[in-house]
Protein backbone atom coordinates (compact mmCIF):
# COMPACT_ATOMS: atom_id res chain seq x y z
CA UNK A 1 0.00 0.00 0.00
CA UNK A 2 1.06 3.57 -0.66
CA UNK A 3 0.32 6.57 1.53
CA UNK A 4 -2.75 8.31 0.18
CA UNK A 5 -2.41 12.00 -0.72
CA UNK A 6 -4.62 13.19 2.16
CA UNK A 7 -2.67 10.99 4.61
CA UNK A 8 0.62 12.47 3.39
CA UNK A 9 -0.90 15.93 3.84
CA UNK A 10 -1.90 15.14 7.43
CA UNK A 11 1.61 13.89 8.19
CA UNK A 12 3.18 17.00 6.65
CA UNK A 13 0.84 19.29 8.65
CA UNK A 14 1.66 17.38 11.83
CA UNK A 15 5.41 17.73 11.25
CA UNK A 16 5.00 21.43 10.54
CA UNK A 17 3.00 21.89 13.73
CA UNK A 18 5.77 20.23 15.74
CA UNK A 19 8.38 22.39 14.03
CA UNK A 20 6.31 25.43 15.01
CA UNK A 21 6.77 24.52 18.65
CA UNK A 22 3.66 22.51 19.47
CA UNK A 23 4.46 19.39 21.51
CA UNK A 24 1.02 17.79 21.82
CA UNK A 25 -0.78 17.65 18.45
CA UNK A 26 -4.23 16.18 17.82
CA UNK A 27 -5.12 14.91 14.35
CA UNK A 28 -8.78 14.59 13.35
CA UNK A 29 -9.51 12.18 10.50
CA UNK A 30 -12.82 10.41 9.77
CA UNK A 31 -13.57 6.81 10.73
CA UNK A 32 -12.34 4.49 8.01
CA UNK A 33 -9.87 7.00 6.57
CA UNK A 34 -6.81 4.92 7.43
CA UNK A 35 -5.58 6.46 10.67
CA UNK A 36 -3.58 3.32 11.53
CA UNK A 37 -1.60 3.57 8.29
CA UNK A 38 -0.99 7.27 8.89
CA UNK A 39 0.29 6.48 12.39
CA UNK A 40 2.40 3.63 11.03
CA UNK A 41 4.15 6.02 8.66
CA UNK A 42 4.83 8.46 11.52
CA UNK A 43 6.12 5.60 13.70
CA UNK A 44 8.36 4.32 10.90
CA UNK A 45 9.85 7.77 10.39
CA UNK A 46 10.58 7.96 14.13
CA UNK A 47 12.15 4.49 14.50
CA UNK A 48 14.18 4.98 11.31
CA UNK A 49 15.89 7.81 13.22
CA UNK A 50 16.47 5.59 16.24
CA UNK A 51 13.69 7.13 18.32
CA UNK A 52 11.53 5.00 20.60
CA UNK A 53 7.75 5.04 20.09
CA UNK A 54 4.96 4.23 22.54
CA UNK A 55 1.55 3.50 21.02
CA UNK A 56 -1.38 3.44 23.48
CA UNK A 57 -4.78 1.90 22.71
CA UNK A 58 -7.79 0.89 24.81
CA UNK A 59 -8.81 -2.55 23.46
CA UNK A 60 -6.95 -5.82 23.02
CA UNK A 61 -8.33 -6.37 19.50
CA UNK A 62 -6.79 -3.09 18.38
CA UNK A 63 -3.35 -4.11 19.67
CA UNK A 64 -3.24 -7.13 17.37
CA UNK A 65 -4.46 -5.10 14.41
CA UNK A 66 -1.97 -2.25 14.99
CA UNK A 67 0.98 -4.59 15.62
CA UNK A 68 0.33 -6.40 12.35
CA UNK A 69 0.00 -3.15 10.40
CA UNK A 70 3.10 -1.55 11.93
CA UNK A 71 5.20 -4.66 11.31
CA UNK A 72 4.08 -4.90 7.67
CA UNK A 73 4.74 -1.18 7.20
CA UNK A 74 8.35 -1.50 8.22
CA UNK A 75 8.29 0.02 11.69
CA UNK A 76 11.27 -1.15 13.76
CA UNK A 77 9.27 -3.05 16.36
CA UNK A 78 12.28 -3.35 18.68
CA UNK A 79 11.87 0.41 19.20
CA UNK A 80 8.07 0.41 19.36
CA UNK A 81 5.93 -0.54 22.36
CA UNK A 82 2.21 -1.10 21.75
CA UNK A 83 -0.06 -1.58 24.74
CA UNK A 84 -3.46 -1.03 26.29
CA UNK A 85 -3.60 2.08 28.42
CA UNK A 86 -4.41 0.01 31.53
CA UNK A 87 -1.31 -2.17 31.03
CA UNK A 88 0.95 0.78 30.23
CA UNK A 89 -0.23 2.58 33.37
CA UNK A 90 0.56 -0.44 35.57
CA UNK A 91 4.03 -0.97 34.08
CA UNK A 92 4.94 2.64 33.50
CA UNK A 93 7.87 2.67 35.96
CA UNK A 94 9.57 -0.22 34.14
CA UNK A 95 9.05 1.02 30.59
CA UNK A 96 11.76 2.52 28.42
CA UNK A 97 11.30 6.24 27.83
CA UNK A 98 9.77 7.04 24.42
CA UNK A 99 10.57 10.09 22.34
CA UNK A 100 7.17 9.87 20.64
CA UNK A 101 3.77 8.81 22.02
CA UNK A 102 1.02 7.94 19.54
CA UNK A 103 -2.47 7.91 21.06
CA UNK A 104 -5.24 6.05 19.24
CA UNK A 105 -8.90 7.12 19.76
CA UNK A 106 -7.52 10.26 21.39
CA UNK A 107 -10.91 11.57 22.50
CA UNK A 108 -10.19 9.40 25.58
CA UNK A 109 -7.12 11.51 26.39
CA UNK A 110 -8.75 13.39 29.27
CA UNK A 111 -9.10 10.17 31.28
CA UNK A 112 -6.89 9.91 34.37
CA UNK A 113 -4.99 6.88 33.06
CA UNK A 114 -4.00 8.66 29.85
CA UNK A 115 -2.96 11.82 31.64
CA UNK A 116 -0.77 9.81 34.00
CA UNK A 117 1.15 8.34 31.06
CA UNK A 118 1.52 11.73 29.37
CA UNK A 119 2.78 13.32 32.60
CA UNK A 120 5.23 10.48 33.32
CA UNK A 121 6.81 10.86 29.87
CA UNK A 122 6.48 14.64 29.84
CA UNK A 123 9.49 15.14 27.55
CA UNK A 124 7.98 12.99 24.79
CA UNK A 125 6.18 14.41 21.76
CA UNK A 126 2.49 13.41 21.76
CA UNK A 127 0.42 12.92 18.60
CA UNK A 128 -3.19 11.80 19.06
CA UNK A 129 -5.64 10.61 16.42
CA UNK A 130 -9.43 10.60 16.53
CA UNK A 131 -12.41 10.85 14.20
CA UNK A 132 -14.34 12.91 16.75
CA UNK A 133 -12.43 15.36 18.98
CA UNK A 134 -15.41 15.92 21.26
CA UNK A 135 -16.47 14.66 24.70
CA UNK A 136 -19.97 14.00 26.03
CA UNK A 137 -19.26 16.37 28.91
CA UNK A 138 -18.53 19.18 26.47
CA UNK A 139 -15.03 19.50 27.89
CA UNK A 140 -12.55 20.36 25.15
CA UNK A 141 -9.34 18.42 24.55
CA UNK A 142 -7.28 21.59 24.87
CA UNK A 143 -6.21 20.49 28.37
CA UNK A 144 -3.99 17.88 26.69
CA UNK A 145 -3.38 19.08 23.11
CA UNK A 146 -2.12 22.46 21.94
CA UNK A 147 -2.86 22.16 18.21
CA UNK A 148 -5.56 20.52 16.08
CA UNK A 149 -5.02 19.24 12.54
CA UNK A 150 -8.26 18.73 10.55
CA UNK A 151 -8.50 15.89 8.03
CA UNK A 152 -10.68 15.49 4.93
CA UNK A 153 -14.49 15.63 5.05
CA UNK A 154 -16.41 12.38 4.83
CA UNK A 155 -18.28 13.34 1.67
CA UNK A 156 -14.93 14.07 -0.03
CA UNK A 157 -13.66 10.62 0.97
CA UNK A 158 -16.81 9.04 -0.47
CA UNK A 159 -16.65 11.01 -3.71
CA UNK A 160 -12.99 10.05 -4.15
CA UNK A 161 -13.57 6.34 -3.43
CA UNK A 162 -11.82 6.19 -0.07
CA UNK A 163 -15.06 5.41 1.79
CA UNK A 164 -18.14 3.55 0.58
CA UNK A 165 -21.34 5.49 -0.18
CA UNK A 166 -24.28 4.59 2.04
CA UNK A 167 -28.05 4.31 2.26
CA UNK A 168 -29.58 5.25 5.61
CA UNK A 169 -32.89 3.84 6.90
CA UNK A 170 -34.48 4.96 10.16
CA UNK A 171 -37.63 3.00 11.04
CA UNK A 172 -37.81 3.97 14.71
CA UNK A 173 -38.87 1.09 16.99
CA UNK A 174 -38.31 2.59 20.44
CA UNK A 175 -40.18 4.81 22.85
CA UNK A 176 -37.83 7.80 22.87
CA UNK A 177 -39.69 9.40 25.78
CA UNK A 178 -38.23 6.74 28.05
CA UNK A 179 -34.60 7.74 27.39
CA UNK A 180 -32.98 9.52 30.33
CA UNK A 181 -29.43 10.85 30.49
CA UNK A 182 -27.01 10.07 33.30
CA UNK A 183 -24.60 12.53 34.91
CA UNK A 184 -21.97 11.44 32.34
CA UNK A 185 -24.21 12.51 29.48
CA UNK A 186 -25.29 9.32 27.70
CA UNK A 187 -28.49 7.38 28.32
CA UNK A 188 -28.80 5.22 31.44
CA UNK A 189 -28.99 1.44 31.11
CA UNK A 190 -32.39 1.35 32.78
CA UNK A 191 -33.88 3.97 30.48
CA UNK A 192 -32.55 2.10 27.43
CA UNK A 193 -34.16 -1.09 28.75
CA UNK A 194 -37.44 0.79 29.12
CA UNK A 195 -37.20 2.38 25.66
CA UNK A 196 -35.91 -0.60 23.67
CA UNK A 197 -38.29 -3.52 24.09
CA UNK A 198 -36.20 -6.04 22.14
CA UNK A 199 -38.66 -8.93 22.18
CA UNK A 200 -41.43 -6.68 20.90
CA UNK A 201 -39.49 -5.53 17.84
CA UNK A 202 -37.92 -8.78 16.58
CA UNK A 203 -40.37 -9.01 13.68
CA UNK A 204 -39.71 -5.47 12.48
CA UNK A 205 -35.92 -5.80 12.81
CA UNK A 206 -35.95 -8.98 10.73
CA UNK A 207 -38.37 -7.55 8.20
CA UNK A 208 -36.30 -4.41 7.62
CA UNK A 209 -33.14 -6.49 7.25
CA UNK A 210 -34.81 -8.79 4.71
CA UNK A 211 -36.20 -5.82 2.80
CA UNK A 212 -33.11 -3.62 2.45
CA UNK A 213 -30.06 -5.71 3.40
CA UNK A 214 -30.84 -9.41 3.05
CA UNK A 215 -27.73 -11.57 2.76
CA UNK A 216 -25.24 -8.82 3.58
CA UNK A 217 -22.54 -9.11 6.22
CA UNK A 218 -23.94 -7.24 9.18
CA UNK A 219 -22.85 -5.94 12.58
CA UNK A 220 -25.66 -5.32 15.08
CA UNK A 221 -25.17 -2.95 18.01
CA UNK A 222 -27.38 -3.89 20.97
CA UNK A 223 -27.87 -1.76 24.07
CA UNK A 224 -26.97 -4.50 26.56
CA UNK A 225 -25.72 -8.08 26.79
CA UNK A 226 -29.08 -9.80 27.18
CA UNK A 227 -30.49 -7.88 24.23
CA UNK A 228 -27.54 -8.98 22.07
CA UNK A 229 -28.15 -12.61 23.07
CA UNK A 230 -31.87 -12.33 22.25
CA UNK A 231 -31.23 -10.64 18.90
CA UNK A 232 -28.68 -13.25 17.81
CA UNK A 233 -31.13 -16.00 18.75
CA UNK A 234 -33.90 -14.32 16.72
CA UNK A 235 -31.70 -14.11 13.61
CA UNK A 236 -30.61 -17.73 14.00
CA UNK A 237 -34.22 -18.88 14.37
CA UNK A 238 -35.01 -16.96 11.17
CA UNK A 239 -32.42 -18.99 9.25
CA UNK A 240 -29.40 -16.68 9.39
CA UNK A 241 -26.04 -17.59 10.89
CA UNK A 242 -25.58 -15.10 13.71
CA UNK A 243 -23.04 -15.01 16.53
CA UNK A 244 -23.14 -12.99 19.74
CA UNK A 245 -20.26 -11.38 21.63
CA UNK A 246 -19.98 -8.81 24.39
CA UNK A 247 -17.44 -7.17 26.67
CA UNK A 248 -17.33 -10.22 28.95
CA UNK A 249 -16.89 -12.79 26.18
CA UNK A 250 -13.48 -14.54 26.61
CA UNK A 251 -10.77 -13.13 24.35
CA UNK A 252 -10.36 -16.37 22.39
CA UNK A 253 -14.08 -16.59 21.66
CA UNK A 254 -14.13 -12.95 20.56
CA UNK A 255 -11.21 -13.64 18.25
CA UNK A 256 -12.99 -16.70 16.86
CA UNK A 257 -16.16 -14.69 16.26
CA UNK A 258 -14.25 -12.09 14.24
CA UNK A 259 -12.44 -14.78 12.24
CA UNK A 260 -15.80 -16.43 11.46
CA UNK A 261 -17.29 -13.09 10.44
CA UNK A 262 -14.39 -12.16 8.18
CA UNK A 263 -14.41 -15.60 6.54
CA UNK A 264 -18.17 -15.49 5.95
CA UNK A 265 -18.99 -18.41 8.25
CA UNK A 266 -20.89 -15.94 10.44
CA UNK A 267 -23.17 -13.61 8.50
CA UNK A 268 -24.46 -11.45 11.34
CA UNK A 269 -22.30 -10.42 14.28
CA UNK A 270 -24.36 -9.16 17.21
CA UNK A 271 -22.48 -7.31 19.92
CA UNK A 272 -22.84 -5.25 23.06
CA UNK A 273 -20.05 -3.04 24.40
CA UNK A 274 -17.68 -4.03 21.57
CA UNK A 275 -16.64 -2.99 18.04
CA UNK A 276 -17.47 0.64 18.69
CA UNK A 277 -13.98 1.93 18.00
CA UNK A 278 -10.94 0.96 16.00
CA UNK A 279 -11.92 -2.49 14.74
CA UNK A 280 -11.38 -2.78 10.99
CA UNK A 281 -13.86 -5.03 9.16
CA UNK A 282 -13.69 -3.89 5.51
CA UNK A 283 -16.22 -6.38 4.15
CA UNK A 284 -18.94 -5.48 6.65
CA UNK A 285 -21.69 -3.89 4.55
CA UNK A 286 -24.60 -3.36 6.93
CA UNK A 287 -24.91 -1.88 10.39
CA UNK A 288 -28.04 -2.25 12.51
CA UNK A 289 -28.25 0.20 15.42
CA UNK A 290 -30.36 -0.93 18.35
CA UNK A 291 -28.37 1.07 20.88
CA UNK A 292 -29.58 4.67 21.32
CA UNK A 293 -26.85 7.12 22.22
CA UNK A 294 -26.34 10.81 22.84
CA UNK A 295 -22.62 10.47 22.09
CA UNK A 296 -21.55 11.78 18.70
CA UNK A 297 -18.36 9.70 18.93
CA UNK A 298 -20.29 6.47 19.47
CA UNK A 299 -22.76 7.33 16.70
CA UNK A 300 -20.01 8.04 14.15
CA UNK A 301 -18.02 4.94 15.06
CA UNK A 302 -21.03 2.62 14.89
CA UNK A 303 -22.84 4.07 11.89
CA UNK A 304 -19.68 4.16 9.76
CA UNK A 305 -18.49 0.65 10.63
CA UNK A 306 -19.76 -0.66 7.29
CA UNK A 307 -18.33 2.18 5.18
CA UNK A 308 -14.82 0.81 4.65
CA UNK A 309 -14.23 1.05 0.92
CA UNK A 310 -14.56 -1.87 -1.47
CA UNK A 311 -15.18 -1.54 -5.23
CA UNK A 312 -18.93 -1.43 -6.02
CA UNK A 313 -19.79 -1.60 -2.32
CA UNK A 314 -22.69 0.43 -0.93
CA UNK A 315 -23.06 0.48 2.84
CA UNK A 316 -26.47 0.11 4.50
CA UNK A 317 -27.23 1.72 7.84
CA UNK A 318 -30.41 0.67 9.64
CA UNK A 319 -31.12 2.95 12.60
CA UNK A 320 -33.99 1.65 14.74
CA UNK A 321 -33.28 4.01 17.64
CA UNK A 322 -33.58 7.52 16.13
CA UNK A 323 -29.86 8.36 16.38
CA UNK A 324 -29.95 10.16 13.02
CA UNK A 325 -32.44 12.70 14.39
CA UNK A 326 -29.92 13.66 17.08
CA UNK A 327 -26.83 13.93 14.92
CA UNK A 328 -27.77 14.08 11.26
CA UNK A 329 -26.17 11.74 8.72
CA UNK A 330 -22.63 10.37 9.15
CA UNK A 331 -21.30 12.57 6.34
CA UNK A 332 -22.67 15.80 7.82
CA UNK A 333 -19.91 18.42 7.87
CA UNK A 334 -18.90 19.38 11.41
CA UNK A 335 -16.71 22.06 12.92
CA UNK A 336 -14.10 20.70 15.36
CA UNK A 337 -12.28 22.59 18.10
CA UNK A 338 -10.07 21.98 21.14
CA UNK A 339 -12.19 24.43 23.16
CA UNK A 340 -15.01 23.59 25.56
CA UNK A 341 -18.39 23.49 23.85
CA UNK A 342 -21.57 25.33 24.86
CA UNK A 343 -24.07 23.16 26.67
CA UNK A 344 -26.41 22.93 23.70
CA UNK A 345 -23.58 21.69 21.45
CA UNK A 346 -21.64 19.46 23.85
CA UNK A 347 -22.99 16.16 22.51
CA UNK A 348 -22.92 16.88 18.82
CA UNK A 349 -20.28 19.34 17.78
CA UNK A 350 -21.31 22.37 15.76
CA UNK A 351 -22.94 21.32 12.52
CA UNK A 352 -24.51 23.10 9.61
CA UNK A 353 -25.58 19.94 7.83
CA UNK A 354 -28.33 19.91 5.20
CA UNK A 355 -31.94 19.37 6.26
CA UNK A 356 -33.16 15.78 5.99
CA UNK A 357 -36.49 13.99 5.97
CA UNK A 358 -37.67 10.41 6.27
CA UNK A 359 -39.58 8.57 3.57
CA UNK A 360 -42.90 7.32 5.00
CA UNK A 361 -42.75 4.24 2.74
CA UNK A 362 -39.22 2.81 3.21
CA UNK A 363 -38.04 5.04 6.12
CA UNK A 364 -34.99 6.06 4.11
CA UNK A 365 -33.33 9.29 5.26
CA UNK A 366 -33.02 11.64 2.28
CA UNK A 367 -32.26 15.35 1.63
CA UNK A 368 -35.20 17.58 2.48
CA UNK A 369 -35.40 19.08 -1.02
CA UNK A 370 -35.92 15.84 -2.98
CA UNK A 371 -39.36 15.25 -4.46
CA UNK A 372 -38.94 11.50 -4.93
CA UNK A 373 -37.24 9.02 -2.60
CA UNK A 374 -34.12 7.71 -4.38
CA UNK A 375 -34.32 4.46 -2.39
CA UNK A 376 -37.88 3.30 -3.13
CA UNK A 377 -39.34 5.81 -5.63
CA UNK A 378 -41.98 7.24 -3.28
CA UNK A 379 -43.23 10.68 -4.41
CA UNK A 380 -43.44 13.16 -1.54
CA UNK A 381 -46.58 15.24 -1.17
CA UNK A 382 -46.18 18.85 -2.18
CA UNK A 383 -47.88 20.09 1.00
CA UNK A 384 -45.44 18.19 3.22
CA UNK A 385 -48.14 16.31 5.16
CA UNK A 386 -46.30 13.02 4.73
CA UNK A 387 -42.98 14.21 6.20
CA UNK A 388 -41.45 12.31 9.09
CA UNK A 389 -41.40 14.10 12.43
CA UNK A 390 -38.43 14.09 14.78
CA UNK A 391 -39.24 11.23 17.20
CA UNK A 392 -36.78 12.59 19.75
CA UNK A 393 -39.06 15.57 20.30
CA UNK A 394 -41.52 15.32 23.17
CA UNK A 395 -44.46 13.21 22.02
CA UNK A 396 -47.91 14.56 22.71
CA UNK A 397 -50.16 12.75 25.13
CA UNK A 398 -52.14 10.12 23.31
CA UNK A 399 -55.93 10.10 23.62
CA UNK A 400 -56.62 6.49 24.57
CA UNK A 401 -60.34 6.94 23.77
CA UNK A 402 -59.45 7.04 20.09
CA UNK A 403 -59.94 3.28 19.84
CA UNK A 404 -62.16 0.76 21.53
CA UNK A 405 -60.29 -1.38 24.06
CA UNK A 406 -60.48 -5.12 23.35
CA UNK A 407 -59.78 -7.67 26.11
CA UNK A 408 -57.05 -9.57 24.24
CA UNK A 409 -55.73 -7.74 21.19
CA UNK A 410 -53.25 -10.48 20.30
CA UNK A 411 -56.18 -12.68 19.30
CA UNK A 412 -57.78 -10.08 17.08
CA UNK A 413 -56.93 -9.31 13.46
CA UNK A 414 -54.65 -6.52 14.68
CA UNK A 415 -52.33 -9.06 16.26
CA UNK A 416 -51.38 -10.22 12.75
CA UNK A 417 -51.12 -6.76 11.19
CA UNK A 418 -48.03 -4.62 10.56
CA UNK A 419 -47.83 -0.82 10.59
CA UNK A 420 -48.11 -0.68 6.80
CA UNK A 421 -51.43 -2.61 6.98
CA UNK A 422 -53.13 0.16 8.95
CA UNK A 423 -55.77 2.15 7.09
CA UNK A 424 -56.58 4.69 9.83
CA UNK A 425 -55.24 6.08 13.12
CA UNK A 426 -57.62 3.75 14.93
CA UNK A 427 -56.03 0.77 13.19
CA UNK A 428 -52.55 1.98 14.16
CA UNK A 429 -53.41 2.30 17.85
CA UNK A 430 -55.02 -1.14 17.77
CA UNK A 431 -51.91 -2.66 16.18
CA UNK A 432 -49.76 -1.01 18.84
CA UNK A 433 -51.96 -2.48 21.57
CA UNK A 434 -51.94 -5.94 20.01
CA UNK A 435 -48.17 -6.04 19.62
CA UNK A 436 -47.37 -4.63 23.04
CA UNK A 437 -46.06 -1.27 21.77
CA UNK A 438 -46.47 2.01 23.61
CA UNK A 439 -49.14 4.44 22.31
CA UNK A 440 -46.29 6.80 21.37
CA UNK A 441 -45.20 4.33 18.68
CA UNK A 442 -48.65 4.55 17.09
CA UNK A 443 -48.62 8.33 17.33
CA UNK A 444 -45.25 8.46 15.61
CA UNK A 445 -46.52 6.25 12.77
CA UNK A 446 -49.69 8.33 12.41
CA UNK A 447 -47.83 11.64 12.13
CA UNK A 448 -45.35 10.10 9.68
CA UNK A 449 -48.25 9.28 7.37
CA UNK A 450 -49.81 12.73 7.65
CA UNK A 451 -53.03 11.38 9.16
CA UNK A 452 -52.94 13.62 12.22
CA UNK A 453 -52.80 16.80 10.15
CA UNK A 454 -55.53 15.58 7.82
CA UNK A 455 -57.83 14.87 10.77
CA UNK A 456 -57.15 18.31 12.23
CA UNK A 457 -58.04 20.01 8.93
CA UNK A 458 -61.17 17.94 8.74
Amino acid sequence: MDIRPYQAKLIEKTKQSLLNGHRHVLVQSPAGSGKTITMAEIAKSATDKGNRVLFVVHRQEIIQQVTRTFDNWGVNMSLCDIGMIQTVTRRIAKMKTPQLILCDEAHHSLATSYKRVFRHFDNATLVGFTATPVRLSGKGLGDVYDDLIIGPQIDWLINNHFLAPFDYYAPTLIDVEKLKRTSTGDYSNKSMDDAVKIRAVFGDVLKTYRTVADGTKTIVYAHNVQASIDIAKAFNCAGYHAQQVDGKTPAEKRKEAMVNFRSGKTQILVNAELYGEGVDVPDCQTVIMLRPTDSLTLFIQQSMRGMRYRPNKRAIIIDHVANVYRFGLPDTDREWSLKDRPKQEKHRGKSDGPAIKSCPKCYGIVPAQVKQCPLCGYSFRADGTDLEVDPTAKLKKVDKKVFKIVADYSKTKYGQMKAEDAESPEDMYAIAKARGYKPGWAYHQIVARGWLKERKRA
